[in-house]
């Protein structure tokens, strides 16, 4: 329903004006991150008791690390944002090769109906499925998307079907898919459900394992060549800087919804907005809170591949191995705690059996504070068994465990 209820001219104009009270940095910016106690609701408008969303998440996209949410776990319609699944589902039938991109898919009665948002698809027409994904991505075109589902599923019922098993699989606990497209069953009933949480799960599958946001990117382009120009539901495309996707989504019930991504320099975040009271302030309120963790986060390299650990281990046979490193480790913090990051060994001192390159020793867990940022496991390196740690690049004492902060961990951002 997106684009036929809230499209309007002058979109660079009326979204700067938006945004423009928004973008200074929240309030709530000095409050820890890993936060889990219950928040206000929402933050209230100063002329109007109406809240700006229903539920809101900021997360590092390459970690999943939440760097903030309120209501992440309210149970919410997702409305068009039910697409994001759909073309995961139909990416997943490419990979499996059941479908290519160049396929003529013949445009139903069935998807030639459907109402809310549409390119006005006509029955018997063909166009290629990758034509009707892009669609249904940028322009939120119901008819494209069922056309979509018919053609990767076989029907909407089968797609709807393989979209509830990716969830499943992808832990998505509080998401339920009734349609393929968002469209509730009248204006006052939504069918599907998830949570904003849910969505930053979804989205990070999206950016990782598919090429869709070389699509969501795009402030506009033709659709089969010049049949239809398809101009981006997502405002801020174009308009914040490194925003390339995802997805809005809106009925009556579920209000504005959005799923933005946006990458700066080595960072990208993902923000999730449900339940906006407007088109111009979903879009406010995302990039607000982009901004806020562009402003107060940084990615700071901690490890490296193949780095020794200032631990050893002694095997029953008495040999010496001094674990490594099993791959490069960077973790995203506020700026002002960059600091306070150290590492936490989890690794036996003696261990016992059979002991080759590569075998898991253990494991390093990277801290900021008293706040897990992540772990990376300590492997046995190559031909090292028995070896002068100070082989390895390490000095004895940090070998011996007497120096937990190599200088490493005290590079400053960038470094």
């Amino acid at each position: 329903m997106d684009g036929r209820l809230i499209f309007y001219r002058g979109i660079a104009a009326a979204l700067m004006v938006a945004l423009a009270p928004f973008m200074a940095r929240p309030v709530f910016a000095s409050r820890s991150t890993h936060t889990h106690h219950h928040h206000r609701s929402h933050h209230r408008a100063a002329a109007s008791n109406a809240p700006l969303y229903h539920a809101v998440l900021v997360e590092d996209a390459d970690s999943g690390r939440i760097l903030y949410q309120e209501n992440a776990d309210l149970v919410w319609p997702p409305a068009s944002m039910a697409k994001m699944m759909l073309l995961l589902v139909a990416e997943d039938q490419i990979k499996a090769g059941r479908v290519r991109l160049s396929q003529p898919v013949v445009i139903s009665a069935r998807a030639a109906f459907t109402g809310g948002s549409r390119l006005g698809l006509r029955e018997g027409q063909v166009y290629p499925l990758g034509e009707l994904m892009k669609a249904a991505l940028i322009r939120s075109a119901n008819d494209a998307a069922v056309a979509v589902a018919e053609a990767v599923g076989g029907s909407v019922e089968n797609t709807v079907r393989l979209m509830n098993l990716r969830a499943r699989a992808l832990g998505m606990t509080a998401t339920e898919y009734q349609t393929v497209d968002g469209l509730p069953p009248t204006p006052a009933h939504d069918v599907d459900f998830t949570s904003a949480r849910d969505l930053a799960t979804l989205a990070r599958e999206l950016i990782y394992h598919t090429d869709l946001l070389g699509w969501s990117g795009l402030e506009r382009t033709s659709f089969d060549g010049g049949v239809a120009m398809l101009h981006n539901t997502n405002h801020l495309i174009g308009h914040f800087e490194g925003c390339d996707g995802l997805k809005t989504g809106f009925t009556f019930r579920a209000g504005f919804n959005l799923t933005a991504t946006a990458r700066r320099g080595d960072m990208r975040l993902i923000a999730v907005v449900l339940g906006a009271p407007s088109n111009a302030q979903r879009f406010a309120q995302a990039a607000r809170f982009l901004e806020w963790g562009f402003d107060n986060f940084t990615r700071v390299p901690v490890l490296k591949g193949g780095q020794p650990l200032p631990v050893d281990v002694r095997t029953d046979s008495g040999a010496l191995i001094y674990p490594v490193v099993a791959h490069p480790v960077s973790v995203v913090v506020r700026k002002d705690s960059v600091h306070d990051i150290h590492l936490q060994y989890e690794i036996p001192a003696v261990i016992a059996g059979h002991v080759e390159a590569g075998m898991p020793l253990g494991q390093v867990v990277v801290m900021a504070g008293e706040d897990v940022l992540d772990d990376v496991p300590a492997i046995c390196p190559l031909s090292t068994i028995g070896r002068d740690p100070a082989a390895n690049g390490a000095t004895v004492n940090e070998a011996a465990g007497n120096n937990p902060k190599p200088p490493l961990y005290r590079q400053q951002p960038g470094g």
